[in-house]
């Protein structure tokens, strides 16, 4: 059995406008339902004024000719028809003592409703001749024992007549629930249509462009309210991500002098230490350190160029050129490690050359951490007429599927497995920027092979240059 909760849930699930319309054919059916019943109830009332008028006209006639029951010509009761009225005389213990036809030797008026003509008088109820319906006028006879007369007409018209009333009324309250819930479905869906319009804009709005705005139609509806206030929500998010790019970028350009003055003098000190092989282990450890903090600010100011779209896009640049310029600088890393490098294609791209050698840097500085001892990393470099690729590929542990939709946010670590290194979670974030800076991409994905992780930076391929040598 369906729980109302599911129930709930599913007209929650269903559009406003068709929850909207449902409603607006169910109300209006309600109405349409409390008119028919009304002119029902009304349609049989009148009708029966006009039958008791038909048995009052007929009970005059009756006593103006002073005729007994057995003597009534039915044809000259005011010309009413004969089939129509029937006249029937009881006494108080509902025997009949006569009538206008043979078939009324079944009293119709019930003991209650007897003892009521005789006590109150005159009578107008309805009745049932055999399976008939009819419409009965009784009242007592004057000088007799408790004689009760009674004239009855047949119902016909009058079921017949509420009976067509259904008919029509049936189909045409269903064509008119169906006709208001599509107006009402109408009606919400282009009400709503200015929601629906924001919703996409507000879809089509990200994070590194947030100086756009909805764009609202001059309305003092309740919706352009609504979109103003999430224009005004929009600037005050601009406003504190400027604060924060801008504090980054500061704190980025203040942070740089300070530690190459702390990486000169240690390198001062390491060289008067002499013979001390454990104070000039310290040294080392701390220059180490100034190394990982100076990568840091670097990757901390990148990304704040980044997102303040402050790069030169112009240049042509030979990708191949800046990788085999980048892997020279990894080569005691990788030796360290045992690890092979190895690049292969070639392309152009229209790009920031310091901005694509620091992402390209980031990449293969990771894949070498990360790749197993002994292992492989390669650059595949590859040009279409769409984009250019650039995959850097590692044999190391990988990283699981579900963590790659959010390895590429500032100072996450991903998996132990890879998390080995000491980084800071800044890497692949920065390489993102600089993609998405770009109108490129990150993508993450297992190797072929399937060990290991294969980074690929994707940007969109040059349009108005020749192909790369």
């Amino acid at each position: 059995m369906i729980s109302r909760d599911r129930v709930r849930a599913a007209v929650r699930r269903l559009p406003l406008s068709v929850r909207l319309g449902t409603a607006f054919a169910f109300v209006f059916l309600g109405v349409l339902s409390v008119l028919v019943a009304l002119a029902y109830w009304g349609l049989g009332m009148t009708l029966r004024a006009e039958l008791d008028r038909a048995l009052v006209d007929a009970l005059s006639q009756v006593e103006e000719q002073r005729l007994s029951v057995t003597e009534i010509d039915e044809r000259e009761l005011g010309g009413v028809e004969s089939s129509e009225i029937e006249i029937q005389l009881v006494d108080r213990s509902r025997i009949v003592l006569a009538a206008t036809d043979d078939d009324l030797h079944v009293p119709l008026l019930s003991p209650a409703r007897l003892a009521g003509v005789l006590e109150d008088g005159v009578l107008f109820v309805d009745a049932h001749d055999g399976e008939e319906p009819v419409r009965v006028l009784a009242r007592p006879l004057s000088g007799s024992d408790g004689q009760v007369q009674v004239l009855a007409v047949e119902m016909d018209n009058l079921v017949e007549s509420q009976a067509a009333l259904l008919g029509l009324a049936g189909p045409l309250a269903a064509l008119a629930g169906l006709l208001a819930g599509m107006t009402g479905w109408l009606v919400a869906r282009r009400g709503l249509a200015p929601v629906t319009e924001l919703a996409a804009q507000a879809r089509d709005l990200n994070a590194r462009d947030l100086s756009r705005r909805l764009e609202l139609r001059r309305s003092e509806s309740e919706i352009a309210r609504l979109g103003q206030t999430l224009n005004e929500m929009l600037g005050r998010i601009e406003d504190a991500r400027l604060r924060e790019r801008q504090f980054t970028a500061d704190a980025s350009h203040e942070l740089r002098t300070p530690l190459a003055i702390l990486r000169a003098e240690v390198e001062l000190a390491r060289g008067r230490v002499g013979g001390d092989a454990r104070l000039r282990e310290s040294l080392d450890s701390a220059l180490e350190e100034c190394d990982r903090l100076t990568d840091l600010v670097d990757d901390l100011l990148q990304v704040a160029r980044a997102e303040a779209d402050r790069m030169d896009r112009t240049a042509l640049v030979d990708v191949a050129e800046v990788v085999d310029g980048l892997l020279p600088r990894f080569a005691v890393l990788a030796g360290r490690r045992h690890v092979t490098l190895t690049r292969r294609g070639d392309a152009a791209v229209h790009a920031d050359r310091r901005a694509l050698g620091r992402a390209l840097s980031n990449l293969v500085d990771n894949a070498i951490r990360h790749a197993r001892p002994g292992g492989h990393v390669e650059l595949a470099i590859a040009q279409s007429r769409t984009s250019v690729r650039v995959t850097v590929t590692d044999d190391g542990p990988g990283v699981d599927y579900a963590a790659r939709g959010f390895a590429t946010e500032r100072f996450i670590q991903l998996d132990p497995s890879r998390s080995d290194a000491g980084g800071a979670g800044l890497g692949l974030a920065m390489v993102a920027s600089i993609a998405a800076a770009h109108q490129g991409a990150l993508e993450l994905a297992t190797p072929p092979t399937g060990n290991g992780l294969a980074a690929t930076l994707r940007l969109p391929a040059p349009t108005d240059a020749d192909p790369a040598r």
